[in-house]
Order: structure tokens, then sequence, then C-alpha cells
């Protein structure tokens, strides 16, 4: 079982010629490949720590310090050893080498070596060709198109310097360096012209972060003092918008600022306010953004709604507020991006007018959180342009550019299907700094990548925006498409489902051509030996389209009966999209290839939920699956199991107690005594868990004290007396999702009434398994749980 892998896609070439991925096998080996995407060609490389790839170089830094060079042209291979670290750029002509010795080599096309510096700690980018290098004796900018030295800092020494924030716009390095044991702040621009050379005043060493606002504002921070818990009283008040865990939390993570005009020589104080859980310094450094989470705290949300406000720095007026904003950007000198109730909003903080950005469209912008109407999300996210001048929003059918200079619209997708959404792909990088806001999407390429997808939740497909018309690339079809790489003119990306192992596929935007460039375990995958999954479309009691999904032991026979096991959650039979190789390391416990190997059908349903009716919609909807799939294929309905973890394991619990046809059952992690989870607090976010039901997968439709005999008649533990189906509980000791003490309840429960019941405590683990030797032990143990009553 240990050659089986998967496949994590990294990195494809400009020209699309050539691919880098890594292999990770079931024994947990680690193997990064090189891929020649055009004869399909391979090399292998170990233990490999960094790995770099443009048209021309593949580069591998290994845990033993060797550096590898490949190029990619001539086959031609050098190995430098004692090696540290590298810094290569995708159209560099030269790159830079640092060893353990701390030297500092430049190396061409050529792969000849040429050193340039020695006592060197780091390299720090600027733009697309410059890096600083940062030096005990002194520090300078290389150049990769020319390999050589641009401008020299002498009075910039790595063990001196405290911080380096690169302006790019201005082409400007600033610096903070401690001298003769004062700050000092130093600005160059990149042709070596000292701008500013400054000592700053002395209560500034009693602060432990600096940066750069995006002007001339210093920005230094320390973090406040932390609450200690230790034999102290906490007084919790009723009127508080959040608990005091939280709050007290929240100020442990809190800092105070002190800021600094470099061109005034103006301090301004922002001290820490235990309202106000983040703050950022905007529109050039004037004012300041605070986000309050806890104004409209309630319990009744998944995710906290923040209000925001915008301060003015100096005056410390506040000048524009949101009560609740979802999402939220500051654009250029004085612009604020939000969303609102329903819809996108822009304020001009110099008209003093907002505007909203999206009434004009005739489409929503907006949906609603599972089946909860009253909480209204972003249908998704906001890309910016690289450029800052276009925004990109997602409507709950189409996307769409808006032109911020222009105020023009242009819908990108040309949709009309209603059953169809899309999902803008391409990475971004942030960042983070005290008091610096860098969260903004921003599409680097000049294309977008669009993933399509089919209410049903199990057909997917590709596209791709050129700025000016949307080409696709795959059409719906039921296949997971995920791990999407992005150079100038190619993508690449792994596509599987249930019968299908990973899929390297590679997309040229240019010529618009797909292909695929690799096909995973050929060596170990034999399609008659291993399980098929079958995809079964039907007509559920209230005529809507639907499906289950079902897994099939090899060799399956027409003419016998199988035992069967049925997965619970909310959307099992979407799972048709992705492989599951068999392994005994599985984050379940359970491994669906590997038990149909053992002669058992799976059968994975599709659960449609019914307002307040959580538990009874699992029964409904798994009874009918069981139906239809025994319907096509032989399934002995005396030997039926069941199973589910997290939510899943919940509908176990109310399933078994509700219906005698399962002769045994693993709940994994599982919410067994609502009401009690209903009035604790989570230990993760310090709220109490009352959103679990009224906000996420529970969908009650109001509190407990409005719907008292819901919440009993859904909660597991006041059902323990009905359930005879042998019951096998588990949990992680760690788990701060879902306290293992509610798998206790329900041992507990069962056990006080002697009924067939195992619960397995697994140490240092948490809501799902992450220890190999847990993950193996449980797999092992379940299906000898299955087995012992099943067969």
């Amino acid at each position: 079982m240990d050659k089986w892998y998967k496949i994590v896609n990294s990195d494809i070439s400009n020209n699309g010629h050539w691919s880098s991925f890594t292999k990770i096998y079931d024994n947990f080996e680690k193997r990064t490949v090189l891929l020649n995407a055009q004869t399909k060609d391979t090399i292998s490389f170990k233990n490999v720590v960094k790995s770099f790839l443009n048209d021309h170089f593949f580069v591998v830094l290994q845990s033993d310090n060797s550096l590898l060079m490949i190029n990619l042209k001539t086959k031609e291979n050098k190995v430098i050893k004692d090696v540290s670290d590298f810094n290569f750029k995708d159209d560099f002509q030269y790159g830079f080498i640092i060893t353990r010795s701390k030297q500092l080599f430049g190396i061409g096309k050529s792969l000849r070596l040429f050193n340039i510096a020695e006592r060197i700690s780091k390299i720090q980018t600027l733009d697309s060709d410059l890096s600083l290098v940062l030096g005990s004796d002194f520090s300078f900018i290389l150049s990769y198109r020319t390999g050589k030295t641009i401008t020299r800092f002498d009075s910039i020494r790595s063990q001196e310097l405290i911080n380096h924030t690169p302006d790019i716009s201005r082409k400007l390095s600033k610096f903070i360096v401690k001298d003769s044991g004062r700050l000092k702040v130093l600005s160059y621009n990149w042709n070596g012209e000292k701008i500013l050379d400054k000592f700053i005043d002395n209560k500034f060493n009693d602060f432990t972060g600096f940066g750069f606002g995006d002007q001339n504002m210093l920005i230094a921070s320390r973090k406040n003092k932390p609450i200690s818990y230790k034999d102290s009283i906490e007084n919790w008040y009723g009127s508080d918008l959040a608990l005091k865990p939280n709050f007290d939390a929240r100020a442990n993570s809190d800092f105070e600022a002190l800021l600094l005009d470099l061109s005034t020589g103006e301090q301004v104080s922002n001290e820490s306010d235990p309202n106000v859980s983040n703050r950022y310094l905007i529109f050039n450094d004037r004012y300041i953004l605070e986000v309050l989470d806890f104004a409209n705290g309630d319990s009744e949300t998944e995710f906290l709604i923040p209000s925001i406000r915008i301060r003015n720095l100096h005056d410390n007026k506040v000048e524009f507020e949101v009560e609740k904003a979802k999402q939220f950007y500051p654009v250029g000198e004085g612009s604020l991006i939000y969303f609102e109730n329903r819809d996108w909003w822009m304020y001009n903080l110099r008209s003093k007018k907002k505007e909203n950005l999206t009434s004009k469209i005739k489409e929503k912008f907006y949906r609603s959180n599972r089946q909860n109407e009253s909480n209204l999300n972003p249908a998704g996210d906001l890309f910016f342009s690289n450029k800052m001048n276009k925004i990109y929003l997602t409507s709950v059918n189409n996307l769409w550019e808006y032109d911020l200079n222009s105020k023009t619209y242009k819908n990108m997708t040309n949709s009309s299907d209603p059953d169809v959404s899309f999902k803008i792909l391409n990475r971004s990088v942030v960042t983070s700094a005290p008091l610096r806001w860098t969260r903004y999407r921003k599409i680097k390429e000049n294309y977008i990548l669009i993933k399509v997808s089919h209410k049903d939740d199990i057909r997917e497909g590709l596209s791709v925006y050129d700025g000016k018309k949307l080409e696709g690339i795959s059409g719906l079809d039921f296949y997971k498409l995920d791990q999407f790489v992005c150079s100038k003119s190619n993508i690449s990306f792994t596509k599987e489902n249930a019968n299908t192992p990973y899929l390297l596929e590679k997309y040229n935007v240019r010529d618009k051509t797909l292909k695929v460039i690799y096909e995973s375990n050929k060596e170990t995958f034999q399609k008659e030996k291993f399980p098929k999954s079958e995809l079964i479309n039907f007509r559920d009691d209230d005529g809507n389209a639907t499906y289950v999904s079902v897994i099939l032991p090899p060799g399956y026979d027409h003419n016998r009966k199988y035992p069967a096991i049925v997965c619970v959650y909310e959307n099992e039979a979407a799972s048709y999209k992705s492989f599951y190789f068999p392994s005994v390391f599985n984050q379940s416990g359970f491994n669906r290839s590997l038990t149909a190997m053992e002669d058992y059908i799976i059968i994975l349903p599709r659960i449609k939920y019914i307002i307040d009716q959580p538990g009874e919609s699992a029964l409904k909807s798994v009874n009918k699956a069981i139906e239809v799939a025994s319907d096509s294929f032989g399934i002995d309905q005396n030997k039926m199991g069941i199973m589910g973890e997290s939510f899943g394991g919940f509908e176990t619990n109310y399933i078994i107690a509700h219906s005698g046809l399962f002769k045994a059952a693993i709940s994994g992690a599982s919410l067994s005594d609502i009401t009690a989870s209903y009035f604790s607090v989570s230990k993760t976010n310090f709220r109490p868990n009352i959103w679990r039901y009224k906000d996420q997968s529970f969908r009650f439709s109001g509190n407990f004290y409005d719907n008292k005999n819901v919440y009993i008649n859904n909660n597991p533990v006041f059902n323990a007396d009905k359930i005879n189906t042998p019951l096998l509980l588990w949990a992680g000791k760690e788990d701060r999702h879902v306290d293992f003490e509610q798998s206790i309840a329900m041992f507990v429960g069962l056990r006080s009434l002697n009924k067939p019941v195992e619960l397995m405590l697994f140490p240092h683990d948490g809501h799902t398994l992450m220890k190999p030797e847990n993950q193996k032990k449980a797999t092992q143990y379940f299906l000898q749980w299955f087995d012992r009553y099943l067969k």
C-alpha cells in the first residue's frame, strides 16, 4: 500500500514545457518531481527543502545542503555543496546563492559561479529585477538581469538593522537601524541617493516592533502586558457584547502604537482600545481604520460581523462608520469599498458620499448561510487588478468587472443559467505588519482563472478570462479540479474522481490547448482490482432531482448479496469527485476504498435538509439512498452498517435511535448532547456554541427557548434508550471543535442502559485524527468492528 501517492502541484514554467510537483507516498515519504510536459519524462529527487523552476533551469536545495542546478535546454547540471539558501526569479539571467559560511555567489546560465561578497545574512526581494542583500559589513542592491551590484549602502549592516521596508512605487528603501544605541531612520532611493538620515526620540526605544506606513509615517508598536488568569477572580457581565475570555484573549494580542511623521516630526499615540479588534493605517497615513468585531456581537451567527469606522489620525474624530461590514477594502487616497447587507458600496471620504455599486445590476450579490435567510454573506470575495484600477465582484450567477475610474461594469461570464456559479481562483500573496493594511486580493496574471460550479455540488468546470472574453478550459463534469498553479501563459491543475487517480493537466492561455501531462499511480492502479464507484441519479419523494454514490467491491458479482456501510455527512455523494486510495492512514479512521476491498458495498447519500429537522432529514435521505442503491446492486439489508464523524456523527446517533435497520454503527467526534453543547463555550473562539444550531449544519430556525421541542427531539442522548444498534464512539482528547465529553455523554447514557457500546479516546489528537499511529489503530479497529457485526 505504501506505493500509492498523492500529488502536490508546485510550479509550471512560463513556456509550459516544464512542471514540478511533489509525490507524497502512503508511508509519508516525499519526492519532488521534475516533469517534461512535452515528452512526459520525469526526474525524481528526495529530501528536497526548496525548489525553483523557470523556462531555463530547475533548482533544488536538498536537506544535506547540496544545491543541484539543471539547465533544461542543454541538460547540463551542476552540484554546489554547503548551500544554505538561494534566490532566483522567473526570467533571471543570474541567480544568487548563499553558503552556510555566509558567502554570496552569483551564477549565470553558463552555470559558472562568481564570488560577490562575504558575511551575508539574507536576500530581500525589491521588485522583478532587484533584491537587497543584507551583510555584516555593508548592504547592497543586486540585479538579476546583470548579476552586478547596483547600489551599496555602507550605513546598513545586518546586525544593526531592525527593519527594512521597500517602497516599490517610489523605488525607495526605508531602514530603521541601531546606531551607537540610538534608533535611526535611513531612506535611500535605489540609485543609492540618501533621502533621509535621522535619529528618533529615545522614547521609541521602549517599543519592540517597527515598520513604515505608505508615506512618511514610522510605526512603532509594543504588545500589551499579558493578562494573567492565575488565581484571579473573573467578573462576567451580561451586558458585555462578548464573553470575558474573548475580550481578554483579544487584549492579549492587541498592541499600543506610537507614530512619527518623518516629514513634520509630529508624534501621534495610538493606544489600545478594548472595543477595537484591529487597526490599520490607511489613506496615505492620514486615517486609522478601526475594526470592532464585538459591536454586533451575538451568538447566533457563525462568524462575528464587525462594525468599522474611519478615524482622522490627527484630530481623532470619526469621519465615517458602517454598522455591519462583512468585507471592506480601503483604496487609494480616500475610498472605502465594503459589503453591507445585500450590496457592495463605495464611500468617498472627500465628497462624504457613498455609492451603491451593485444596486443597478439586477442580480443578487449575496447568499444566505445554509438555510439561515437572516444571515446574508457576499456571494464571493472581492479581487483587485494588479494596478488597483479595477475590481472584480461575484454575483450568484456571474462575475463582474468594475472600472474604478470610468465607473463602468462589464459582465465577464454572461451566464443565463441559474444553476451555475463562478469563483475566481487566482492566488495572491498577503503579508501583515502592525497597523499596515495588506489584505488585498490582487490578480497578478494577465488573465483571470475561474472555477465553474453546478448547484448539484458534483459537477465542476474551468474557464479563463483574458480581459476581453471568456474561454472554456474544461466543461462541467464529474471531476474535482484543484491545486491550480499559474504562470504567464500556462495553468496546471489536478483532476480526479472516484475512478480516476490524480491527473495533472496543463492549459496554454495563448493557444487555448488543454492536455494531460501526467497520470499518477499508473503502476499501482489496476481498475479490475480496485473498487468501482457508480453514480445513480433519481428523484426523491418530493420529485426533486438528486443522486447517490455507491462504491462496489473489486470483481463485484451481480448474483450475490453484499454487506453495506452507509457514510453520512451533508453530501457524501459528492465525494464521487475525489479519489481515495486504500490506506490505513485516515483522518476519520475509515477508508472507503480499503473497506470496499474487504467485500463491502459503500453507500454515500446526499442529504436534503428541512428547517428544524436535521435528524429526520438525514434519516429520510439515508433510507431513500439505500432503497435506490438496493434496486441497482446486491445489498444485504440484514447486514447494514452506518458511520459518520462530526455532524455526520450526530446524524449517525440520531438515525440509529430512530431506525432498527443497522446492525453496527461508528460515530466520531460527534455532538451527542445538543443542549449541553448549546449552553457551553467554544474552546477555540470563546463564543457560546449557539451559532452551531442557528447558523450552521443543524439549521434550527430559532433559539432553544423558542424551539424547545425541536432541540429535545433532535438530541441523541435523550433518545439513547431507543438505540439497540452496537455503537462504537471515538474522539480526540484535544478536540477543540467538539468537546470529547460529548462522546462520553453518549457512552454513559448507553452504558447506563446496558446497551452495546464502546468508546475510543485518542490522546494528543483533535477533531480529526492527525497522528499516524492513531489513524492506523482507528482504521484497523473500525474495520474489525464492522466485520464483527456484519459478516
